[in-house]
């Protein structure tokens, strides 16, 4: 039990460090919002049924997405380089891979 709680822990630390460094990735200009989220975002974000993230409906717009992607949100780091049409083009793809919030329609089946 010792070992896994150890194991357990290990495996946290190397995710969590893994994804909070920090990033001077910088999109080639002209770079699609999936050509930029492969390069700079896989490692960390990985689909999942076909989505990539599951955020809340009062978050899931592009002024927010954008912010986040720029100066980075708890252990996801900022990417400060990413801007203008590419940041864009990233923030619009990360909104057309959010899962769909449940409707009252889909929660009662």
């Amino acid at each position: 039990m010792k070992h896994l709680t150890m194991l357990s822990t290990a495996t946290i630390i190397a995710v969590i460090t893994g994804c909070s460094v920090s990033n001077d990735f910088t999109p080639v200009a002209g770079n699609s919002g999936e050509e930029i989220f492969s390069n700079a975002c896989i490692d960390c974000h990985t689909p999942e049924g076909g989505y990539i993230y599951d955020i809340s409906p009062d978050r899931a717009n592009l002024e927010t997405i954008a912010t986040i992607i720029s100066k980075g949100e708890m252990v996801m780091p900022a990417f400060p380089n990413i801007q203008g049409a590419e940041l864009t083009a990233i923030s619009e793809f990360v909104l057309a891979k959010n899962k769909p919030a449940a409707t009252e329609d889909s929660t009662s089946e």
